[in-house]
């Protein structure tokens, strides 16, 4: 059968990003909702974030070349103030060609058996809500009898950018990189599960990946930085996306953020950005956004948290860990 040949066949991806990127385009094209385009550059970029390995990849490979995928990504956190290593897993994609021959839980059983060899704690996973994925999850979750909840749902604020004429991005310094570390490590500590960063992460986050937009600003001895980064949207013709990442308004006045939004939607618009996109994770507060014409988008992401060395994954009101 198919799905033996497959099982039997599982490997370590090899790098062929440019097939990787082929293959998301045509598998993800019949999804209810407009999936993001990741171009090759965009992938390799993601393994490039410090901690990623190949060995957190296992692919499916026949005669005809890549078939299946999914990756799982390093992050530190905190977890109900103890530390947790967990992998973000994402980019699950399965050739058409063999949908629906059980390589989705070849994939998966094989990445979880690879993450508790490296020694993580657990995994989160984001699911469209809607998606095969998010339909996949619970019954995954049960048949490799994973210690697995659904924690928290994400919903989007949105907003269209008028065309700007093409700039330089702004540089990022190292004094951006140290605020963005200070501010993030700021954040509140009723917050159950909180991202912890690394100077070599942070400098990743704010100015070496793909497509990375980044905007602070001290005004009055008041201090806030934003992250963000541009991506692609399957649509006819293909529009880009920034998707904003890291709200850190740190001390900063009302109208202070305001001007730190519309500096950051300015910037992305030069880069050729038509649509910001903000996902809504409790941490930070969202009324500056909807000040600045946000709206509501009808895209919705399922978070699950699994755990296997202790912690109890549990509901939360809120979060602070990047959505991919």
């Amino acid at each position: 059968m198919i799905s033996d040949l497959i099982s039997a066949d599982t490997r370590t991806f090899r790098g062929d990003f440019g097939e990787l990127a082929s293959i998301m385009r045509e598998s993800w094209a019949d999804n209810a909702n407009q999936s993001l385009l990741y171009s090759q550059h965009f992938l390799r970029s993601a393994f490039e974030y410090p901690g990623s390995s190949f060995d957190m990849a296992p692919a499916i490979y026949g005669d005809a070349g890549l078939l299946g995928f999914v990756a799982g990504f390093p992050r530190s956190a905190r977890w109900d103030g103890g530390s947790a290593r967990i992998a973000l897993n994402s980019f699950m994609t399965a050739s058409k060609s063999v949908k629906g021959t059980g390589v989705g839980l070849t994939l998966w059983t094989s990445l979880i058996e690879r993450c508790r060899d490296e020694g993580y704690d657990g995994t989160i996973n984001f699911c469209v809500e809607g998606d095969e994925m998010n339909r996949m999850m619970p019954a995954l979750s049960r048949l490799l009898k994973l210690n697995t909840q659904r924690i928290f749902t994400v919903e989007y604020l949105t907003r269209l950018l008028r065309p700007l004429p093409p700039v330089a991005k702004p540089e990022i310094s190292e004094a951006d990189v140290d605020l963005f570390i200070e501010l993030a490590s700021a954040l509140p500590d009723d917050l159950r599960l909180v991202r912890v960063w690394t100077r070599a992460e942070a400098e990743w986050q704010c100015r070496t990946r793909a497509g990375a937009i980044t905007v602070s600003t001290r005004a009055d001895g008041r201090r806030g930085i934003m992250t963000g980064y541009l991506v692609q949207v399957a649509s006819t013709p293909s529009t880009t996306v920034v998707l904003l990442e890291d709200l850190l308004w740190g001390d900063l006045e009302p109208l202070q953020r305001i001007e730190l939004v519309e500096r950051f939607i300015r910037v992305a618009a030069t880069q050729g950005a038509r649509v910001a996109s903000c996902p809504v994770l409790g941490y930070a507060q969202v009324d500056t956004l909807k000040t600045a014409r946000f709206r509501a988008s009808k895209r919705v992401l399922q978070t699950y948290l699994t755990f296997w060395n202790g912690f109890q994954p549990a509901p939360v009101p809120a979060i602070y860990m990047d959505v991919l």
